[in-house]
């Protein structure tokens, strides 16, 4: 399945923006009138698929959705674009952003937005200024992004909650649909994450989704711990495409590496993957 060219509003470690083609039939395949993300990160999926009727996007990450929640009001948008709109990408300027110290929400969208396109990788756990001026989207294109990702984000439903409670809620619909993108099983918790998880968390997770009466796609790194969890679910090997982790002394190359899709529902189509 192909899909037309999306523009995300943010970086994202562990983003799934280069496994789209292959995440699409996991959506597209099974009927649904509600949509879940309990990590929603930088959204790859949500703003790839089309809407359903009912949407709800949650993460642990209390900047993160409070940008989110600015750029999805008409009114909170327009201030957010109109601090960032004379911005410019320099180490300096990011130093400064680093230290800025914000009072409301709109600077804190203001600052997460700045620090997440000009810092290595999108990463906000231990920052390090990454800005490349041919690579980078510059600030005056920054409006690029926030415009049509708050347009679609105007009539959703987004919170800020632990995962359990957004994998348990009952359907406001017929059918629901929950993407997972939890943090990866193997980085050391506050490598590439604020909020990472440690076994415990991995292991309330796949308890949650093996009780949950509503579908699921996951995503994880291939690891035997992973596979153990979910023994009992359908489990798919694919090839995703990442960013190295030191662009710096790859040349920014991308790198190959072998997750798992896993889920409680088969396929009607037939996908190029190697089901487990």
């Amino acid at each position: 399945m192909s899909l037309k060219k999306i523009s995300l509003p943010f970086r994202y470690p562990g983003g799934k923006y280069y496994a789209l083609n292959l995440l699409a039939p996991f959506w597209s395949d099974v009927e649904h009138d509600e949509f879940r993300e309990p990590f929603v990160g930088g959204g790859s999926v949500f703003f790839a698929k089309n809407k359903s009727n009912f949407n709800l996007l949650n993460d642990i990450d209390i900047e993160l959705i409070t940008t989110y929640r600015v750029m999805q009001a008409a009114d909170k948008r327009k201030a957010l674009l109109e601090l960032l709109s004379p911005e410019v990408a320099s180490k300096e300027r990011w130093r400064e952003m680093v230290d800025f110290k914000p009072s409301t929400d709109i600077e804190i969208a203001y600052k997460y937005y700045y620090l997440n396109r000009t810092s290595f990788s999108g990463k906000l756990s231990s920052p390090a200024w990454g800005y490349r001026d041919k690579r980078s989207v510059p600030p005056e294109r920054w409006h690029e992004k926030i415009i049509p990702a708050g347009e679609k984000l105007s009539d959703i439903e987004i919170t800020n909650t632990d995962f359990e409670s957004i994998i348990e809620m009952p359907s406001r619909g017929k059918k629901t649909l929950l993407f997972v993108d939890p943090p990866y099983f193997s980085p050391p918790k506050k490598k590439h994450y604020r909020n990472g998880f440690n076994y415990e968390d991995h292991l309330r997770l796949a308890e949650s989704l093996q009780k949950t009466t509503h579908k699921f796609f996951l995503t994880y790194d291939d690891l035997p711990e992973i596979r153990t969890l979910y023994k009992w679910a359908n489990i798919s090997e694919a090839q995703f495409v990442y960013r190295v982790e030191n662009a710096q002394t790859q040349n920014g190359l991308r790198r190959m590496g072998l997750e798992l899709i896993i889920t409680n529902y088969e396929l009607n189509q037939q996908l190029e993957i190697f089901k487990s």
